[in-house]
């Protein structure tokens, strides 16, 4: 890699924060859609009283309500927010991992990496025996990785 293609050390942090929280907002994601789908047609608000969850009701129209098109408003609000993209840039930039390998090495080479963005004091390349792949082979492989997660988010 040539000087003026890497990328910067302070994006490349960035992306390995985002790699780290990937879990965690996968998860409220999928909380927030399921929350979002289950809601149905109650109209609600939430409050704490006395340390415990209290939901008042607001009075209900006679009128036609337009349940589907609210929850399809906001799953696309959900899905237009920032740790959205965050998180399908990575599973986008996951999936391209290995493009090119053959399917055992390219799924160790996945997992190997994720491990590495996760805790790399812990778990770097020497300890993660990826089969057919060099130090600098990896580590290329895993700016390549960074990169492609800073270009569709947006930081680079």
């Amino acid at each position: 890699m040539t000087e003026e293609s890497k990328l910067p050390w302070d994006i490349k942090q960035q992306c390995l924060w985002i790699v780290r929280g990937y879990e965690r907002q996968r998860r409220e994601y999928l909380r927030a859609r399921r929350e979002i789908l289950d809601a149905g047609g109650e109209h609600y608000t939430t409050a704490i009283v006395d340390g415990e969850e209290v939901r008042a009701y607001m009075p209900t129209s006679h009128a036609a309500g337009r349940n589907t098109e609210d929850i399809a408003i906001r799953l696309a609000a959900l899905e237009s927010s920032a740790a959205y993209r965050q998180m399908r840039a990575v599973e986008h930039a996951r999936a391209r991992i290995g493009i090119g390998l053959p399917e055992g090495v390219g799924d160790a080479l996945r997992d190997a990496i994720m491990l590495n963005c996760q805790n790399g004091r812990k778990y770097p390349f020497e300890r993660l025996y990826v089969i057919g792949i060099g130090r600098s082979e990896f580590y290329r492989i895993r700016d390549q990785f960074f990169r492609q997660i800073a270009e569709e988010v947006g930081l680079y």
